[in-house]
């Protein structure tokens, strides 16, 4: 089963009745809330399992696909970014070395 893409969700606050329902059923580790006893808005969701906008009786909550920031890679570790990194760093050096007088 492929991994979903990470959502950032919203609240229509004129139509929720802070019923606290979508923290009930929300998987996310303790503290993906607002002080609205909501689930987290405008936080990026990782497990994205829509349990939240299924349960809500007031169709309050809406979502977006999260937008990764520029050059970020959400599926890969840290380890495997610093050797991507250090391999960029490789391959800018060895094209400055072509051996070319000017």
């Amino acid at each position: 089963m492929p991994k979903p893409h990470p959502v950032v969700f919203s609240v229509d606050w004129n139509a929720c009745i802070r019923c606290g329902a979508c923290v009930a059923v929300c998987p996310q580790a303790a503290g993906f809330t607002t002080p609205f006893d909501t689930i987290a808005v405008d936080t990026p969701c990782d497990i994205a399992c829509m349990a939240c906008e299924k349960i809500c009786p007031v169709t309050a909550i809406a979502w977006r696909a999260a937008i990764p920031q520029r050059g970020a890679h959400p599926e890969r570790t840290l380890s495997e970014r610093s050797e991507s990194k250090r391999k960029s760093k490789e391959r800018v050096a060895g094209a400055g070395s072509s051996g070319i007088k000017a």
